[in-house]
């Protein structure tokens, strides 16, 4: 769906970008911006011969704030909480995550509309999830980080509200784990992403 919605984007985009790349954006300085991704997602399954079902749920809400240092460079912070449940039978497992981020996005205007943007950050998140798993129940903590860039395009549908993507993520994370098993574990890595989860879309206020 999130695939879907980028091509439809792009598309939209592209054609704005023909029409209107005679004049530029500026986004003045001394402008608030305010912006928020929201997705929520829930799924039942049942399984042929079983009387049991597996169900999940999970919603994820991302608001962050800036403010215009210069013309089309903005700095801020933004914050993230998200929550997920998944039962299967007897069976259930409940997960949080927290995550706070400082961030500063410099826009490249395309025309009147349109923009491409380049969002640098370093953001922590922490995250524990549980399951009632008879007899051993079991509990996980995450911490993670990551510094790096988010490219992304910005179409302003009038002057003050506008769509955003951010499309992938290019930069350093790691990763520390806690389990109850004490099989803890811990990664770091360097790369680029662009799968489902580095994939935003949300909308946008300036004023």
């Amino acid at each position: 769906m999130k695939k879907l919605l980028l091509c439809t984007m792009l598309f939209a985009l592209s054609f704005a970008y023909g029409q209107e790349k005679k004049e530029k954006l500026t986004i003045d300085k001394g402008t608030w911006y305010t912006a928020g991704n929201f997705s929520i997602g829930k799924s039942n399954n049942e399984f042929e011969g079983s009387p049991e079902t597996s169900k999940y749920f999970n919603f994820n809400f991302s608001p962050k704030v800036g403010y215009t240092i210069n013309d089309n460079l903005i700095i801020g912070l933004g914050v993230g909480y998200g929550y997920s449940k998944s039962e299967s039978g007897s069976e259930i497992g409940k997960g949080n995550s927290y995550q706070i981020f400082p961030y500063i996005k410099k826009h490249f205007p395309l025309g009147k509309k349109l923009t491409i943007s380049l969002q640098g950050e370093f953001s922590y998140s922490y995250s524990d999830y549980s399951n009632n798993i008879t007899p051993d129940p079991y509990e996980r903590s995450t911490n993670q980080y990551f510094i790096g860039m988010r490219p992304g395009m910005t179409y302003f549908l009038n002057k003050n509200i506008a769509l955003e993507a951010n499309i992938g993520s290019l930069g350093y994370s790691k990763i520390d784990r806690e389990d109850s098993d004490f099989s803890n574990s811990k990664f770091d890595s360097f790369n680029f992403s662009i799968n489902s989860t580095d994939l935003f879309f949300g909308l946008s206020y300036y004023w």
